[in-house]
């Protein structure tokens, strides 16, 4: 299997069709980052702004968006491609050859290839020939901030500090709680505020835990054709 072939399955493991009008820039609660999400929409429609750098913590939505954009991207009928470098073990560095030829390219969980050289080089490599190009936008993600990444290649940390960088900040427990109902409302479920409540007092507190969670849920209340109610969650959850 080649390296090209490798990526693709990857890629569709991570965006199956199912969850194509999940992933979203409309349905990511944004209360918290108002300017980031302006910025990503007005970039990918326009294509003026070519570099983005999102980073925090575990949960916060980061691939939530990268995933949202690549999908706006196809919905208008352009090419993009999104690399989970938490699944490096599936592909080599060759990923990263001739995506400058991509409209769209989204780069999740840097921090996963952080003092590999090969990786490290490979990404180098392909700032510069986005820049050089002009017509590509990038988006990577990671954990930390590029000034605390634990990159090696001091001319990648350089690139990394191109364009925008943005924190993602956190929801705190309300916001949550309304993020899961609208969720839920998408769906076609009712979510109380009790029964969120429990969920958020249960479950890994992370967004994708809940969402993960929330269609599990959805799935199970299809079948069994019930609402959502607190015995009914534990049932299905085993708590």
């Amino acid at each position: 299997m080649t390296a090209g072939n490798v990526l693709t399955s990857a890629i569709q493991l991570t965006l199956p069709i199912q969850q194509a009008d999940d992933l979203t820039l409309q349905n990511f609660y944004g209360a918290n980052n108002p300017l980031l999400l302006d910025s990503l929409s007005h970039a990918l429609q326009q294509r003026q702004q070519q570099f983005f750098y999102l980073y925090g913590e575990s949960g916060c939505g980061k691939s939530h968006l990268l995933k949202a954009c690549c999908h706006l991207l196809f919905d208008h009928g352009g090419h993009a491609s999104f690399i989970p470098l938490e699944q490096t073990s599936l592909f080599s560095p060759d990923v990263l050859d001739n995506l400058e030829t991509q409209d769209l390219v989204c780069i999740d969980d840097l921090q996963a290839i952080c003092g590999q050289l090969k990786w490290e080089t490979a990404l180098f490599d392909l700032y510069n020939r986005i820049k050089e190009q002009g017509k590509t936008i990038l988006i990577l993600s990671a954990n930390q901030s590029p000034r605390h990444l634990p990159i090696q290649l001091n001319d990648l940390r350089s690139r990394l500090s191109w364009g925008e960088i943005h924190k993602l900040q956190p929801l705190n427990e309300q916001q949550k709680l309304t993020a899961l109902q609208q969720r839920a409302y998408q769906r076609g479920l009712e979510l109380p505020d009790e029964v969120g409540l429990f969920l958020l007092k249960r479950l890994e507190r992370d967004s994708k835990s809940l969402f993960d969670t929330l269609q599990k849920l959805d799935q199970a209340s299809l079948q069994a054709q019930r609402k959502l109610t607190i015995p009914f969650v534990k049932h299905c959850l085993q708590l």
